[in-house]
């Protein structure tokens, strides 16, 4: 199972390790520490100094150590206090209305743990994981700030580096009627061999109904061992009884980047799958191919793609464009910084189509958003899903995590991100029963030109005649 398919993804902030110790000198001679042998201790300015004179030019030399080190002191008491005033003055305070109801939490938790009357339904895990969620929806951070368990921070994490153990499914839910929907499979997973389709509704997983289940509570039931077996029942649109596959889980190797070369129109159709690790690598390296097969115009198609790594998401932006704003972060007060291409263009010439969709999120959303703004691309297809938050994650501790959102994301002309998704050019919309072509398609079916044109993907379609006449 793979919740690349839920449009949530989050830009993970990694930590540099500290800089390397220096190295430990042995010779102090260099730094002017006194190694003369110990019969010349009393020798100063050239002359054998008298046993008193020494002893006095010792306390001296005490007296004025002393003061040096409490005049040490009083500085560093003095820094310190200001230091401390510095970052506590900027550090986050609780107003009363915060203190007021966490106060009001706290006695409602006191009050259940010592009045329940049926103490063996007393589950202190199950109570908090609940108020926590129950505190991130109301939120309303849609589809993106959320709380994982444990479990769910391990395979988010093992997600995000593009191999996990699973089904292969990329899936959505509705927000309106709940249903979990396909929205495609992984190339070579068992969800591809067992004819899954994009579409299908997932009803019950190993028997169990799913109905009211979000993506999460889901993904705990189709994820597994390697090698074990998972029965799914879909409902298929225009099948009027429900389908039942049993598949074996298996390790899969996420493609994040397929691309297909259209001979006949020098058009290279490019899927950028998701946005982890190596993304804009293996996209430069899909570019260089197909200039070298002969394109000269470029798809990127970035439908049903969840998002992924921020960095990943500006690096890609930036092989399209020479210079410019990738997209604006804002804080809580207001604050924007501008985040610019990292200046390791590729193609800046090639005209662009990029194809989104309603469950085109996060990094995606910020590529279709700079290409547009910065009017180096048109985009084709439907309004994205809207999300623009950046995702922080806080590790709780018992190894849960909250993913929250500190800061907005908006396109480089102020357009916010989050509810209104990014606007296509030219709206095009996929009808019910069509189904995306893919690259991957293309490849394994050896498509042609006029195949792919017949394919009923409208919103390809649109894209290759949009390119034929520019």
């Amino acid at each position: 199972m793979s919740r690349y398919d839920d449009p949530r993804w989050y830009e993970e902030q990694h930590v540099n390790p500290g800089d390397s110790p220096q190295p430990a000198y042995d010779d102090f001679d260099q730094y002017g520490h006194n190694n003369t042998p110990r019969g010349e201790d009393n020798q100063q300015n050239g002359r054998v100094l008298e046993p008193y004179e020494a002893t006095r030019n010792s306390r001296l030399a005490r007296i004025v150590g002393q003061l040096l080190a409490l005049i040490a002191l009083v500085i560093i008491a003095f820094c310190g206090g200001w230091f401390s005033h510095q970052y506590f003055s900027n550090s986050f305070q609780a107003n009363d209305q915060s203190k007021s109801y966490a106060q009001l939490f706290q006695q409602a938790w006191t009050t259940v743990d010592q009045n329940y009357v049926d103490r063996k339904q007393v589950d202190y895990k199950a109570m908090s994981y609940a108020a926590i969620q129950a505190m991130v929806d109301s939120l309303k951070d849609k589809g993106h700030t959320r709380f994982l368990t444990p479990e769910q921070v391990k395979n988010e994490n093992q997600q995000l580096s593009g191999k996990f153990t699973g089904i292969g499914i990329y899936l959505r839910q509705d927000t309106d009627s709940k249903q979990l929907i396909i929205t495609g499979t992984i190339p070579g997973s068992p969800a591809e061999k067992a004819s899954l389709k994009r579409g299908d509704v997932i009803l019950s997983v190993n028997g169990t109904d799913v109905k009211g289940k979000d993506v999460n509570g889901v993904s705990s039931l189709i994820q597994g061992k390697e090698g074990s077996d998972v029965s799914l029942t879909v409902q298929r649109p225009g099948v009027a009884q429900p389908i039942t596959v049993t598949l074996k889980r298996a390790v899969i190797q996420v493609p994040n980047v397929i691309m297909h070369y259209i001979a006949e129109s020098h058009i290279a159709h490019i899927q950028v799958v998701q946005f982890s690790d190596n993304t804009s690598a293996q996209l430069k390296s899909a570019l260089a191919e197909a200039k070298g097969k002969g394109a000269t115009k470029i798809i990127l198609d970035l439908r049903d793609n969840p998002g992924g790594y921020l960095n990943e998401a500006v690096n890609t932006a930036s092989l399209f464009m020479k210079d410019g704003t990738v997209l604006l972060e804002q804080d809580s007060s207001g604050k924007q910084t501008p985040i610019l291409v990292t200046g390791n263009a590729v193609n800046t010439t090639d005209t662009l189509v990029v194809l989104i969709n309603g469950n085109s999120a996060s990094a995606a959303e910020i590529v279709s958003g700079a290409l547009h703004d910065n009017k180096r691309a048109t985009l084709i297809g439907e309004t994205t899903f809207g999300t623009g938050t950046v995702l922080q994650q806080f590790t709780l501790s018992d190894g849960s995590a909250l993913l929250l959102g500190t800061q907005e994301w908006l396109t480089p002309k102020g357009h916010f991100i989050r509810e209104n998704g990014i606007a296509p050019d030219i709206t095009v919309k996929l009808p019910t029963n069509a189904t995306q072509i893919t690259p991957g398609d293309e490849n394994n079916g050896n498509m042609t030109l006029q195949q792919i044109l017949n394919g009923g993907d409208t919103q390809l379609t649109a894209a290759i005649k949009y390119l034929q006449n520019h």
